[in-house]
């Protein structure tokens, strides 16, 4: 049990009306990924705002770019009264000031990321496209957002008012440099991380809001540096500093110490950390699950192992672990960041299921043996529990004497690759899973792995 209240020491927001992925061309996307995508590469970006149920003319815009045209502008649907999370708060985009002049109507808006930063113009919706009451756009249109999102020497700039005067095409709305605030302001922003530097501080706000607690003990010392600037590089990112909000967050130096029974004892010392081998790194508490066995306690370590970071794809995994003990999490990470992505855990994390695990691994760790020991009497129990027309199967697995706990859940992970039978259970789509490892007292830590799948 780690103490509780005695120790001292921000977008890949999701859009809440995130459309699909196109498959026509590359270009199109959802709003935060393409906002992002085309401010980091200084590219236009072409907001199709549409009726509910009718963005059918969307697709002509974006398979524009799919074809003839370079496939480098990105393009973003947009639903009319949908919202984006922004600033902390949800956005209507198509009724914001940036966009005024489609007047919450179907169109296409141009917004500049091609210009300097320091520019007035940088970010704005520099013209609009309202849709013509035909509910197509014309050739003539397409040509005219064409022109407006090319970079300088990329193409001819087209007289838009002569290829607009056929039909009912109207011609583009042009906004002046102060007309409204830039789209650039209201943009899917990364959400506002507050990190804590006093341990007693952190404990107390998770305690309060009833919430995970992380924990970052920074490497110390010049040699460090540049663990520290990779390591940061992967907080900065949007998909993990968005994933990073419902946490309380502390950033302390590896040689943090906390204040027990009113002494000094630095956090790496203390036994609940003792998995954290004295390396700097992450650590999580549960101040959340009250009723738990695990709350209070620390459900994950992630220390630096063999000095290296973890990247986007791994803090994203960390940051979405389910409920659990810190052996339990431990080994769904193992699993889940494993190169070939294996997908028993892409089913539902059982609860129940988890207790078997458990109970196997610390029966395992007794008698410092590996095997499906019981395992008959064991299946018929584990199926009077799961969904009818599911069957139940277990792998188990044995780490080096030795290692650490982080280490052994990945070298159990690598042990049932090589066992075509184990890799078969893990690697398979499964209903339901539970995943465990305890250590015996030789030093070995036993692993085991249950599974509801279809019959």
């Amino acid at each position: 049990m780690f103490p509780v209240g005695s120790v001292s020491a921000e977008d890949q927001s999701e859009s809440a009306s995130r459309e699909g992925q196109v498959a026509v061309a590359p270009s199109a996307s959802d709003y935060v990924t393409a906002f992002r995508a085309a401010r980091q590469a200084d590219r236009p970006l072409v907001v199709c705002f549409h009726a509910p149920g009718q963005r059918d003319w969307c697709e002509a815009v974006t398979a524009k770019w799919g074809g003839e045209w370079d496939g480098k502008t990105w393009v973003a649907w947009v639903e009319i009264g949908r919202t984006i999370r922004s600033g902390g708060k949800d956005v209507v985009l198509s009724d914001d000031p940036a966009f005024a002049l489609l007047e919450g109507k179907p169109g296409v808006a141009v917004v500049d990321f091609s210009l300097p930063k320091d520019s007035p113009g940088y970010g704005r919706a520099r013209q609009v496209f309202p849709l013509p009451e035909s509910g197509t756009l014309s050739d003539e249109q397409l040509a005219a957002i064409r022109a407006a999102t090319a970079l300088p020497g990329e193409l001819p700039q087209p007289n838009s008012a002569a290829a607009l005067a056929k039909g009912d095409a109207a011609p583009p709305k042009v906004m002046q440099d102060d007309a409204v605030r830039p789209a650039a302001a209201f943009r899917p922003s990364l959400p506002t991380l507050s990190w804590l530097t006093d341990y007693a501080a952190a404990t107390r706000a998770a305690k309060e809001a009833k919430r995970m607690m992380l924990v970052y003990l920074v490497p110390e010392g010049g040699d460090q540096a540049a663990l520290r600037d990779q390591f940061e590089r992967t907080l900065a990112d949007p998909a993990v500093a968005e994933s990073l909000t419902p946490f309380v967050l502390a950033r302390l130096p590896q040689s943090a110490a906390m204040k027990e029974e009113d002494r000094e004892v630095a956090l790496l010392d203390h036994p609940s950390l003792q998995e954290m081998q004295h390396q700097p790194g992450l650590f999580i508490v549960d101040y959340e699950s009250e009723g738990e066995e695990y709350f209070g306690t620390v459900v994950s370590v992630f220390p630096f192992l063999n000095g290296r970071p973890y990247s986007v794809e791994q803090m994203k995994v960390i940051l979405t672990l389910p409920k659990g003990t810190l052996t339990q999490r431990t080994m769904v990470y193992a699993v889940s960041t494993h190169p070939e992505h294996p997908a028993s855990v892409r089913g539902k994390p059982d609860p129940y299921l988890f207790e078997e695990a458990e109970g196997h691994s610390r029966y395992q760790a007794r008698i410092r043996l590996q095997g499906h020991h019981f395992w008959e009497t064991r299946f018929h129990r584990i199926l009077g529990r799961i969904p009818p027309g599911t069957l139940a199967s277990e792998v188990c697995a044995e780490s080096w004497p030795g290692q650490g706990l982080l280490a052994a859940a990945i070298e159990c992970v690598r042990s049932w690759r090589q066992s075509s039978g184990h890799w078969r259970a893990v690697s398979s789509p499964q209903r339901a899973y539970g995943y465990d490892i305890k250590r015996g007292s030789n030093g070995v830590w036993y692993a085991t792995g249950i599974f509801a799948g279809r019959n």
